[in-house]
């Protein structure tokens, strides 16, 4: 495999990543939403505005999974890195006799 579509594949991964922890992080803002409204209902909590409780999910989801994801991609990338510079096997020996 060459170190293009290695690349490549660490960049697909990355996204996957991003993409489930930004639903990750929506889906909790949606649990939240109806949770602060079940609170209301009963008389625990005020009125929650779901514009502000989904607003503050996406914030965090955008910041939150892109530092996942970059963190995957980085990590791919540096790894593939580090393979590259590596010597190649019996390259540093002394030639054979034979």
């Amino acid at each position: 495999m060459s170190a293009r579509v290695a690349a490549a594949l660490w960049l697909v991964l990355g996204v996957a990543v991003w993409n489930g922890f930004f639903d990750l992080y929506v889906s909790r803002g949606a649990r939240e939403y109806g949770q602060l409204r079940v609170e209301h209902e009963l008389g625990r909590g005020p009125d929650p505005d779901m514009q502000d409780v989904m607003a503050r999910a996406v914030r965090d989801g955008v910041w939150g999974s892109s530092a996942w994801a970059g963190l995957v991609v980085g990590a791919g990338w540096a790894t593939l890195w580090a393979i590259r510079r590596r010597p190649a096997p019996g390259a540093g020996d002394a030639p054979s006799p034979y």
